[in-house]
């Protein structure tokens, strides 16, 4: 039996190598678009939930550097950080929002705590809005960080936006905001 690799000699690689690229640079195969249609599928399938954790260092530290929870409020947020990487992204990637959240609560207390994701574009217009219940993540009082991976789909128009980021507390008869932030990203051409 021969061995496999005879049918990889120069004379029969090379030209299927020139065929491949010659179907590449003349748009008849393309391998950004299948792999922008499968991230497209994949994208809509995501969970794009905050997944937050909880750590000790951290919240030592946050211990000693902040006051304490005010007296006679049931819950405080003390830091709230959003980050966006990258800052400029091309469609078919994912943007990573991470956040940093110091929370002061009194956990004899059932709260109901929701995050409120807003998408704006440059000019002040709301795209879209996602409300997740984060309140079974901030069971006692800490630091927390979190992240979720936001898919930008292969049609997203090019520009600059905005993500605006709210913690909120519901009662019976309001809505709360505890804590807010923001942070800017450009989606930009592909190369």
């Amino acid at each position: 039996m021969k061995h496999p690799l005879h049918l990889f000699t120069p004379d029969r690689l090379i030209p299927v190598l020139f065929a491949a690229l010659t179907l590449l640079t003349s748009g008849c195969a393309s391998i950004h678009e299948e792999s922008c249609t499968k991230f497209d599928e994949r994208g809509r399938d995501s969970d794009n939930s905050t997944r937050y954790v909880y750590s000790d260092v951290d919240s030592e530290s946050a211990a000693i550097n902040f006051k304490r929870l005010p007296r006679g409020r049931n819950v405080f947020v003390r830091l709230y950080l959003m980050h966006l990487d990258p800052p400029k992204i091309t469609p078919c990637n994912y943007l990573v929002i991470q956040k940093d959240v110091y929370i002061q609560r009194n956990v004899n207390t059932s709260l109901a705590l929701e995050e409120i994701r807003e998408f704006y574009a440059a000019n002040g217009t709301l795209i879209a809005t996602k409300t997740e219940r984060v309140g079974n993540q901030f069971r006692a009082t800490g630091y927390y960080t979190g992240d979720t991976s936001l898919p930008i789909p292969p049609n997203a128009p090019l520009g600059k936006y905005r993500i605006v980021s709210k913690l909120v507390v519901k009662t019976k008869h309001r809505v709360i905001v505890l804590a807010s932030t923001s942070a800017g990203f450009q989606i930009v051409r592909r190369k």
